[in-house]
């Protein structure tokens, strides 16, 4: 490998281990604020909750309409400059602007809606939708423009924003409303902080990102054509991941959603540090060229085999996890075992789908996106009546898996294509990751039956950190072997 390889490959991984890190801090943070809101709610109020957070999600997926996407792939191929991002982003602003407005309104229009529960929280989801979708912005537009450092602010600033007023409003006794406007004006401030940062240099992109030249800038009208191939992709990514809750409330009353929201939960923060990296490496991989398959294969063995570890690992202290927000919700722990193949998949599909969208292969991604979501949905409502919760997890696995075993196959295909030699195989890494994550698993069983006999308390809280910390630190010590040193795409994974 060459000196240029390896000073890419290490700065690669040196922006990788800065987001992670960021992450696992606001992971920290998101997890505190969820056990707070939980156990401030009952558990009808929490599921009302759960679902207008469900709406907002779908929402500013769908209002994005593509463009951080598209704006994404063309900075990454350095033909964006730092008016094309503000335009775009105005442009989103807007858009957001005034489907907030309807939201507001939507009780003029419908009065019944302010009877219900989830019409009283309309007016803070309206705010929501906003702050949120500047959030979404910036976590999808600094990983191509290489503003990793302000990616980490962002990252950790916003949760622990959240937090602090989270806090304060359960201080005061504050209801559902109010705690989704903590959310809201966490995301309002970090926002107009890192806008601040963001444009005070004087340009959007780091020093490493080249300038355009005149005759290959990308115009906003580039922007909203490759858009429009992401946004129904993304419509139907935002309804797969809130369908279930849909589902649960519709047959079963809104108590029964809790356990299952609290679990996606669980889910997201699972899955947060896999989102950080993919967003990071996938840029990397659509311009690495003949290297990008192997480069594609080494994260992707690093995400499944870091992911499978964790989960196990919270499939075992799970009754320590939802012991801690309340007796009531111990006997739902079971849940998170049914989801460890979801969350193992979760983390890892956004690398096969990010590069898609990186390499310009947005369009072929529409046909599985719709796919994966009506094998959820026939799956859930064939099960969810009989099944409840665990019905929508099987649905959801089940979907999942297509979803990511296709994308899989046509990243393999676009990389495969200008690959020049043989891709390295990470069969043997995954074996070895699976039995090393049995082993990490068995290692915080272990160390939760013993700190259970002395603490005399399932649910202490010093149990679910001291066993998963253990294990945790054990897994991810020996995951990082797979990237500590990359390879060319003629070297094997297992040598």
């Amino acid at each position: 490998m060459s000196d240029g390889q390896q000073h890419h490959s290490r700065g690669l991984a040196r922006d990788a281990a800065l987001g992670v890190l960021g992450r696992i801090v606001a992971m920290v943070c998101s997890s505190i604020t969820a056990l707070v809101i939980a156990a401030s709610l009952t558990k009808s109020d929490y599921g009302a909750y759960a679902i207008v957070f469900g709406i907002q999600v779908v929402l500013v997926m769908a209002l994005d309409i593509g463009l951080t996407s598209a704006l994404s792939r063309y900075v990454a191929q350095g033909r964006a400059t730092t008016r094309l991002v503000v335009q775009v982003a105005a442009l989103r602003l807007a858009i957001i602007g005034a489907a907030a407005l309807v939201v507001l309104l939507a009780p003029q229009v419908v009065p019944s809606l302010e009877e219900s529960p989830i019409g009283e929280l309309l007016p803070a989801l309206a705010a929501l939708v906003v702050a949120q979708s500047l959030v979404a912005f910036f976590f999808g537009s600094l990983p191509s423009l290489r503003r990793i450092r302000l990616l980490l602010l962002v990252t950790v600033a916003q949760p622990v924003v959240e937090l602090v007023l989270v806090l304060r409003a359960r201080a005061e006794g504050g209801d559902a409303a109010d705690m989704i406007l903590a959310t809201t004006y966490a995301g309002l401030g970090v926002s107009l902080v890192a806008w601040v940062l963001l444009l005070a240099p004087g340009r959007a992109a780091s020093s490493d990102v080249p300038e355009p030249a005149v005759t290959e800038r990308a115009s906003a009208r580039m922007v909203a054509k490759y858009g429009r191939q992401l946004f129904l992709v993304s419509l139907l990514v935002a309804a797969l991941g809130q369908v279930d809750q849909f589902v649960i409330g519709l047959f079963h009353p809104l108590a029964e959603v809790a356990p299952y929201a609290l679990a996606i939960k669980v889910q997201a923060l699972v899955a947060a540090p896999g989102i950080t990296i993919a967003g990071i490496v996938a840029p990397r991989i659509a311009g690495a060229g003949a290297a990008a398959q192997a480069l594609y294969r080494q994260w992707l063995a690093f995400l499944l085999v870091v992911t499978l570890g964790a989960a196990l690992t919270i499939g075992v202290l799970g009754e320590q996890l939802f012991g801690i927000i309340g007796d009531d919700y111990v006997q739902d722990a079971s849940l998170l075992w049914w989801m460890v193949p979801f969350f193992v998949l979760s983390a890892a599909a956004p690398l096969p789908s990010i590069t898609l969208n990186q390499t310009g292969h947005a369009a072929s991604r529409m046909r599985i996106a719709g796919q994966t979501l009506a094998i959820n949905a026939a799956i859930d409502l064939a099960l969810v009546p009989w099944l409840g919760a665990i019905g929508a997890v099987i649905g959801t696995t089940a979907a999942f898996t297509w979803y990511f075993a296709r994308h899989d196959v046509l990243v393999e295909r676009a990389l495969g294509e200008q690959a020049t030699g043989p891709a390295p195989t990470i069969r043997w890494v995954l074996l070895q990751g699976a039995a090393v994550s049995v082993l990490v698993a068995a290692v915080a069983w272990a160390t939760r039956s013993r700190l259970d006999q002395w603490f005399d308390v399932t649910g202490d809280v010093a149990v679910l950190l001291i066993a998963g910390g253990i294990a945790a630190v054990a897994h991810v010590a020996w995951s990082l072997q797979i990237v500590r040193h990359p390879l060319a795409a003629s070297d094997s994974v297992d040598a």
